[in-house]
């Protein structure tokens, strides 16, 4: 007899207010005629956290992983084509701040003359240190988190 497949239960019930950033996300998501909510929410999740599951599995052919790497880094690449569009922002941009783009370090650490209110233009989050935390690295696991939800946060849908 053939052994069943294992699955994994991943159960999220998410219920942010109306008015936030995520109620306006969730909303939006709901709300799509073209693709199934869960069909969206996959789509988003696997070219920014798929690669690195795989990496931190073993036995993985290195081939496959630099495919899921080159795979990822091209739908994000896409995505973020079709958002300046939808957006009207310029591409390549010239300037952040102010700033000639060609003059901001790679780091995370902000270089002078670039205003607060253009960090998330740089880096794609609100500050990079977040309020009552210091890092010697910069990169925090808060740096992956919007810290604008509104409401306190309730895990225990998942499961």
């Amino acid at each position: 007899m053939a052994k069943e497949k294992e699955r994994v239960d991943f159960l999220w019930r998410y219920q942010p207010l109306k008015s936030t950033h995520d109620g306006v996300l969730m909303s939006y998501i709901k709300g799509n005629l073209l693709l199934p909510s869960r069909e969206m929410i996959l789509q988003s999740l696997r070219p920014y956290w798929l690669p690195l599951a795989y990496l931190e599995k073993e036995n993985i052919d290195p081939v496959i992983l630099g495919r899921l790497f080159r795979n990822a880094v091209y739908a994000l690449e896409k995505h973020a084509l079709y958002l300046r569009e939808r957006g009207g922002i310029e591409y390549p941009p010239t300037n952040i701040g102010g700033m000639p783009i060609s003059k901001i370090p790679f780091s995370r650490e902000v270089p002078a003359g670039i205003e607060e209110a253009d960090r998330s233009l740089l880096y794609g989050v609100e500050s990079l240190t977040p309020p009552n935390h210091s890092t010697r690295s910069g990169l925090t696991a808060d740096d992956f988190f919007e810290l604008e939800g509104g409401e306190d946060f309730d895990d225990s849908g998942f499961a």
